[in-house]
């Protein structure tokens, strides 16, 4: 499942065995928040906030591995869900970043490479720029400082998992490649915390079989990964999100290519 910052909060809606459930996690309290049910179960979704309200788009339905183009916005002032217009193209396992005043949506299967553009305020998509790299579960960040998205690993059928990474320009519409990851990874998520963007967690599937526990920090400015304090616990499937200086990992599963998840919590504070 992903994860949105609002107000504080953390928003993790649906996932495997919580495809309806919706929850914010109060950081401040280190307590957990219920608030209305998703729509439709999803899992493999994508979330994003933007002026006040959580998105969740695409995802497959609750039993099914059929992709699904749905959009919806929670507003927390009202305690609702609204139906929005749907994606041009179904997707799920991608990432959705906000940046300049859209939301953007990165990889996925079920369509094409293309990134798509979504202007919360009209209600209306736009395809964008394929990447040169189809991406599913890949992980992606939003460097406002640079005005740049970077998409981050993931895997493809007949290539593998994947330690490349490429970087967005919205002013000219392109794709270039960046500094790649140490550690090709999959279902991990990511982060940015003063500028530096971090990667935790993931699993190997497709050329072999293992849950990660590494975590890697790339600093912009001299364009190096190094690695950080390994996790805890080896975590795939899993949300993440950046309030002040703290890193949070939250729920997702201990073992590769399966659901076995306790429901724990991580912080990391760089």
């Amino acid at each position: 499942m992903p994860a949105a910052v609002l107000n504080s909060l953390i928003y993790v809606p649906g996932g495997f065995g919580g495809e309806t459930i919706f929850q914010a996690y109060d950081p401040a309290k280190d307590s957990w928040i219920d608030l209305a049910p998703l729509p439709v179960g999803l899992h493999h979704l994508m979330a994003a906030a933007f002026e006040g309200q959580v998105y969740i788009f695409g995802g497959a339905a609750m039993g099914t591995w059929n992709p699904n183009p749905a959009v919806f916005a929670y507003d927390p002032q009202a305690g609702a869900w609204a139906e929005r217009r749907q994606m041009p193209e179904s997707r799920y396992g991608g990432a959705a970043v906000t940046l300049n005043e859209r939301i953007y949506l990165v990889g996925g299967a079920g369509g094409t490479n293309a990134l798509l553009e979504y202007d919360p305020r009209a209600d209306q998509w736009r395809a964008l720029a394929a990447m040169s790299q189809g991406r599913d579960h890949v992980a992606a960040v939003a460097l406002a400082e640079r005005g740049e998205i970077y998409a981050l690993g993931g895997r493809w059928s007949g290539v593998g998992e994947l330690n490349s990474v490429e970087i967005y320009d919205p002013a000219s519409d392109t794709w270039r490649a960046g500094p790649p990851m140490q550690t090709a990874r999959a279902g991990f998520n990511a982060a940015v915390i003063e500028g530096r963007l971090l990667v935790a967690g993931g699993e190997i599937i497709m050329t072999g079989s293992e849950t990660l526990k590494s975590l890697e920090i790339f600093d912009p400015q001299t364009q190096t990964w190094s690695f950080g304090p390994d996790l805890p616990h080896p975590i795939h499937g899993v949300a993440a999100a950046a309030i002040g200086h703290h890193f949070y990992l939250l729920g997702g599963s201990s073992r590769a290519g399966a659901v076995e998840n306790d429901g724990r919590v991580m912080m990391y504070q760089p």
